[in-house]
């Protein structure tokens, strides 16, 4: 990647990034009365444009969709190398492949799950896909679809569908920030396979599985072996924070095993997780040349829209305020 490339697009990301809700906005709508007061203080911010016209406040997720896929748009016509937004959008082609095979396989309409974000146009995947001609297809995309399909008509397993994916999702992002050569992307799905892995680990041992299923579903590529994950199931949540203490993530998977030793809920251990991958994105503040700002901003954007879903879900369900901040998470401003 050549920094250069970037200095228009960082410039209009600064700009941007005086538009990410204060924790002063946050606050407020955690002390509103209800959903609506919520929503009302929402209105006051950029999201304005995209909440005109909500039928119903109940219906808050279509604001958060219609913002995140603004974002996506905005930040694709702001740079001239798609990969650093690449890099976030990845996720929701897979999401949709997830998907559109369930679709397939169960002969079910599951349109509105959909997510119209990421590197695939997946309305015309799907058109094509399910009409059966692959010819329209993809290469690439037409052999994870066959190995999907070829492994449920072998296994008959429909949970195997999101195991696969995730491995192919994960691969596929892991070399695409290789060939970037940018130490905070590299760093990023390094971190992130460890912190899933492990968040698998105790899920795994929560509910009894064997070292097989483990083995199964642990995502290669990580800093962490997954050999070393593996030879931890029968362990102690002590003996894992100490036999992985070694490793970048390593303070916040201690914070993060330890709420869940406390509370129960796994919820704990996705929040630090979280809050790491935020911090690890704050130091692009001051980068002034390269991809990293842009990135930086849409994993901010999207941190806020989960606060945003948190705030608004509690609401729904008359949580009370303290309840509601115990669950937030790191903002980036």
């Amino acid at each position: 990647m050549d920094r250069m490339d970037f200095i228009q697009a960082v410039s209009r990301t600064r700009v941007l990034e005086t538009r990410l809700l204060t924790r002063a906005i946050i606050e407020r709508m955690i002390d509103s009365r209800d959903l609506d007061e919520a929503i009302k203080i929402l209105g006051e911010t950029e999201y304005a444009n995209v909440i005109g016209g909500l039928p119903r406040v109940e219906e808050y997720e279509k604001i958060l969709s219609s913002e995140l896929k603004r974002v996506y748009k905005l930040m694709y016509e702001m740079v001239k190398d798609r990969t650093v937004v690449d890099l976030l959008a990845l996720k929701y082609d897979y999401h949709n492949l997830k998907v559109l095979i369930k679709e397939k396989l169960l002969q079910k309409d599951f349109y509105n799950l959909y997510i119209p974000i990421g590197t695939l146009d997946i309305y015309k995947l799907r058109e094509n896909y399910l009409a059966g001609n692959m010819k329209e297809i993809d290469d690439e995309v037409t052999s994870i679809l066959e190995a999907v399909i070829s492994d449920f008509e072998i296994n008959k397993d429909p949970q195997r569908i999101d195991i696969l994916l995730d491995k192919h999702y994960i691969t596929h992002l892991y070399d695409l920030a290789r060939k970037t050569e940018i130490p905070l992307f590299i760093n990023y799905v390094e971190d992130l396979i460890d912190f899933t892995n492990i968040r698998t680990l105790i899920r795994v041992k929560k509910q009894n599985k064997d070292i097989n299923f483990l083995e199964e579903v642990l995502l290669p590529n990580g800093k962490i072996k997954t050999d070393e994950i593996i030879l931890a199931l029968n362990d102690s949540l002590d003996s894992i924070m100490n036999k992985f203490k070694n490793y970048r993530i390593s303070p916040e998977i201690r914070k993060g095993l330890e709420a869940y030793r406390e509370s129960d809920r796994l919820s704990e251990f996705e929040k630090e997780m979280d809050n790491y991958i935020m911090n690890l994105n704050k130091p692009s503040k001051s980068i002034h040349f390269g991809p990293e700002p842009i990135f930086s901003y849409i994993v901010a954007k999207e941190t806020e829209i989960k606060i945003l879903r948190i705030i608004m879900v509690s609401k729904l369900n008359n949580i009370a305020p303290d309840n509601i901040r115990e669950r937030l998470r790191d903002l980036y401003v």
